[in-house]
């Protein structure tokens, strides 16, 4: 129900998410590109930017100057992620006494430190035993599990050894594993791999950049394509692990 409602609003009301279940592959794939669009253009209306891309030309839209207000000021500031700790001096076993000290606390957004949110997950209390990763990133398909591994390390936490074949760095698979004693199996897959771009992995990056205009309706539709492959080509994969998880974790208790 809940998401039946989060799909329907993201389409600003146009599409309810039973239309989207298609057994016509052509229709349905016609029927996702409206869908996209109609997500976009609904999030246009609500996103204050002011300065938006069309038509690979630039206009500027003088009302919408809430974003670059607080750009301003943080940048005036030097504030990003600065804000209020409802923990301070707060009492209390449960409360560490780190966060009691500060009327504020800084906070790094996960995509900043690593460009992938391990360390959200990877805090003693969740008990995590598996990660599967989707990295998305623009440059070294392998850095943020990389990173991710080195800085646990450093920091002593859990987490497995990642070591990647060299002839993989320039033509990575679709699917790796990594394992450690007493640690969190991670699954690392990478976006643009051998198996669902072929020879045309740096072709892909290229096309689709960090900083460059908006996506068009052809290229979500096929970028929504290639990210949908790496999970159906391993579903039996990931399956299998998910179970070997479950299963171990039943066996310690």
């Amino acid at each position: 129900m809940y998401m039946s409602r989060l799909f329907t609003d993201l389409s600003g009301g146009k599409i309810r998410v039973e239309s989207l279940r298609i057994s016509d592959k052509k229709a349905e794939k016609l029927n996702m590109k409206s869908y996209t669009m109609d997500v976009i253009n609904n999030f246009r209306g609500r996103i204050g930017w002011p300065f938006e891309l069309s038509g690979g030309q630039s206009h500027v839209e003088f009302p919408r100057l809430s974003a670059w207000t607080s750009i301003i000021k943080c940048m005036n500031h030097w504030t990003w992620g600065r804000n209020y700790n409802f923990l301070h001096d707060m009492t209390g076993e449960a409360v560490p006494s780190t966060l009691q000290e500060t009327e504020t606390r800084d906070y790094e957004d996960a995509g900043l430190l690593l460009n992938s949110p391990y360390f959200s997950v990877l805090r003693k209390e969740r008990d995590i035993d598996l990660i599967i990763s989707l990295d998305f990133s623009e440059g070294d398909p392998f850095m943020t599990v990389k990173e991710a591994a080195k800085m646990c390390k450093e920091l002593n936490i859990p987490f497995p050894e990642v070591n990647i074949p060299s002839e993989d760095l320039q033509k990575p698979k679709d699917f790796y594993v990594f394992k450690g004693k007493n640690t969190p199996t991670v699954i690392h897959i990478p976006l643009f791999n051998m198996v669902n771009c072929g020879d045309k992995i740096e072709a892909k990056r290229k096309s689709y950049k960090t900083f460059q205009g908006p996506y068009s309706a052809e290229m979500i539709t096929d970028l929504m394509e290639v990210a949908g492959k790496n999970i159906t080509n391993n579903r039996g994969k990931l399956v299998e692990q998910i179970r070997a998880a479950v299963g171990q974790k039943g066996s310690r208790r």
